[in-house]
């Protein structure tokens, strides 16, 4: 099969994306820690969600200074993670600028350096929650972004060379993608969605928020809330 980089964050889109591409394709999960808050944990889902899927071939990249050179609050403690309940039409503080485009820029490396004609990322349009669509907060998950993006490497790729995006969940809401995994026996348990925090998820974030409607639109329970309460009780019945 040809190689595919998969984006893979550790979360419940990356990881479906996964499943979804090693059915067509021979997966290398690509991983970028851009020193964001939750950088820890995500890590430790990437890597958790990898070997349970069986996939050796992974690669964590640091790109630290994105951190430094931009203002978000997903990198800058010094800046409000928003409720996602008050959030608006707008550019939250939760939005990096350039943060996909350098990460597909990585990916696209790798796939050089191994022969890999595909790039894939879990990006989705619109999550299909209550509120403005994820694309009106982060115009990074656009089609027409994916489009661009792949304009530019045909002109930065030599003539002979083939590198695609491919983005198979853009049009999917998060309960489909939610009722996708579960067909694919993706390992929800292992995946962390949360902005704020390594530890517990903050139930309060943007990424929480979609998570928990998707799972509760799925009409799914999530694998990650029931161990959570699984570990409080054990740790009450212990106490």
């Amino acid at each position: 099969m040809d190689k595919a980089v998969v984006l893979a964050s550790g979360g419940v889109n990356s990881t479906v994306a996964v499943a979804l591409t090693r059915e067509q394709y021979t997966p290398y999960l690509l991983h970028v820690n851009w020193g964001h808050r939750s950088a820890e944990r995500e890590a430790i889902a990437f890597q958790q969600t990898a070997s349970a899927m069986g996939i050796e071939n992974t690669m964590l990249v640091e790109i630290p200074g994105l951190a430094a050179l931009g203002t978000n609050a997903r990198a800058s403690r010094r800046l409000s993670i928003e409720d996602a309940t008050t959030l608006e039409k707008g550019t939250p503080a939760t939005f990096a600028l350039a943060l996909l485009p350098s990460m597909l820029s990585a990916a696209a490396s790798w796939a050089g350096c191994i022969g890999a004609r595909r790039i894939v990322v879990g990006v989705s349009e619109d999550h299909g929650v209550p509120g403005p669509a994820i694309s009106e907060f982060y115009p990074d998950h656009r089609i027409e972004f994916i489009q661009t993006f792949n304009l530019m490497l045909k002109y930065a790729m030599p003539a002979d060379r083939e590198l695609v995006v491919e983005a198979p969940l853009l049009e999917m809401t998060r309960a489909e993608v939610v009722r996708l995994g579960m067909r694919l026996e993706v390992p929800f348990k292992l995946t962390w969605s949360c902005y704020a925090n390594n530890e517990k998820p903050c139930n309060r974030c943007l990424a929480c928020h979609i998570r928990a409607m998707g799972f509760l639109q799925a009409r799914l329970p999530d694998p990650l809330v029931l161990s959570e309460k699984a570990v409080v009780l054990c740790e009450r019945v212990q106490g």
